[in-house]
């Protein structure tokens, strides 16, 4: 690896290529996280953010509080939870559609926000860091042809939050996707991800060396303690002499093992029905798929419990409340590199956590270990349903959790460094 350097003082403007930073999603913590590294050093931020397909946003922030006040006015405008754009089959036949046609690639306020910074780079001398944070893709894409027409009055980092060519759930024609993100990459001065596995991934099909910086939850990190909440407040199915299994966020079509694990909590109602009576797996968000795995399953009423969209604090108090909180691995090979967001807002709860379809060695796997001295993997419905009934006999007291919460900061550094390196305008 050698470092080439494309500037002699460090470069002060950082430019970000975003969408959805001003929402509550996972992907908007990071990008804020992001923004937050390039503050502390003083950098000049300028935010152009993707809403929909229309419209964008070109916003200048100089501190935290005027970051803070962007993002709210954001949220604001949102009067109540918002169901998931993964949710529904006509949304599901919708991108496979987008994605064949790569469509998402030359929406009109992509190519609006092109021109506009390609305008904007002509006008001036002095180089930018642009972070182009994906997905959507199509932020990477600009960001590689604006590197391409500016050369090094741009450092171009890609920050790839999550696979593109290679998502086995996005759809498309593979080759042409791999085509034009080997493209991308390698036009990048940086190229960050937010695992191991994906690094991996990237490094292999691209040729690039790659970054990891774990998707740390800094806004639980930095939040208050959380407070717990009367379960009748949630729904009245919840039964508070049960033990909550909960899970919140959303099920993707495809991302999980459903089958097994909504077969586990019916097994342990055959098979343990005494036991089964002491728990309830309680599912928050867009969970549809939980819901269609679990219509032919012979289950009681109340064994699993359906919760639509709650607001991110009150979401947080259900997880403060949980006996315990349940952890969805994504099904595949080493779980296909995804750790999630929601694997450090758990920890920094300090909840008990069982992970279900977790392979050993994956980067979750090592994280549990690492923070929590432990973890479970639990793969078959059958093994799925032993970890219900020990929680349902015993309780949570042998569950991984994280006890020193503190410790997950260490992996803030790894923004600061990658961000260091951007402004002294090296290449990787």
């Amino acid at each position: 690896m050698t470092t080439q350097s494309t500037s002699a003082s460090r470069i002060s403007d950082c430019w970000f290529l975003t969408s959805e930073l001003e929402g509550e999603r996972a992907s908007s913590f990071r990008q804020e996280r992001w923004c937050r590294i390039f503050l502390e050093t003083g950098a000049r931020l300028r935010i152009f953010n993707l809403r929909g397909a229309f419209s964008h946003s070109d916003v200048e922030v100089a501190n935290e509080q005027q970051l803070r006040e962007f993002r709210q006015a954001g949220i604001a405008k949102y009067t109540g939870p918002q169901a998931s754009v993964r949710e529904g089959m006509g949304v599901r036949i919708t991108r496979r559609i987008k994605h064949l046609l790569l469509i998402d690639l030359y929406l009109p306020n992509v190519i609006k926000v092109l021109w506009h910074v390609h305008g904007l780079l002509k006008a001036r001398q002095e180089p930018v860091v642009l972070m182009a944070s994906s997905p959507p893709f199509s932020v990477a894409v600009v960001g590689a042809i604006l590197k391409r027409w500016h050369g090094s009055k741009v450092v171009l980092a890609v920050d790839m939050r999550d696979a593109w060519a290679h998502h086995n759930a996005l759809g498309g024609i593979k080759g042409v996707k791999r085509a034009i993100e080997r493209a991308v990459l390698r036009r990048a001065d940086h190229v960050s991800t937010v695992s191991k596995w994906l690094a991996d991934e990237f490094q292999r099909t691209s040729g690039v060396p790659v970054d990891v910086m774990y998707n740390v939850a800094t806004h639980y990190l930095d939040a208050p303690k959380a407070d717990t909440i009367e379960w009748s407040a949630v729904d009245k199915a919840i039964a508070p002499q049960r033990r909550q299994l909960v899970y919140t966020g959303s099920t993707p079509e495809g991302h999980y093992d459903l089958a097994s694990i909504v077969g586990s909590m019916a097994l342990l109602r055959e098979r343990h029905p005494e036991l089964a009576d002491r728990l309830q797996l309680v599912f928050v968000g867009a969970c549809d798929e939980v819901r269609r795995a679990a219509d032919p399953q012979q289950l009681d009423r109340g064994d699993i419990v359906f919760v639509g969209h709650l607001p991110h604090a009150q979401s947080r108090s259900v997880q403060a409340t949980a006996h315990a909180l349940l952890f969805l691995a994504h099904h595949g090979e080493g779980n296909k590199g995804v750790v999630s967001t929601k694997l450090f807002e758990y920890l920094c709860l300090g909840q008990p956590v069982l992970p279900l379809s977790l392979h050993m060695g994956s980067d979750v796997d090592e994280l549990m270990r690492r923070y929590c001295g432990d973890s479970i993997n639990a793969h078959t419905a059958a093994e799925m349903m032993e970890a219900l009934a020990r929680v349902a006999r015993d309780g949570n007291s042998w569950l991984p959790r994280l006890a020193q919460i503190e410790r997950v900061r260490e992996l803030v550094d790894d923004y600061r460094h990658h961000a260091a390196h951007l402004q002294a305008g090296t290449r990787m």
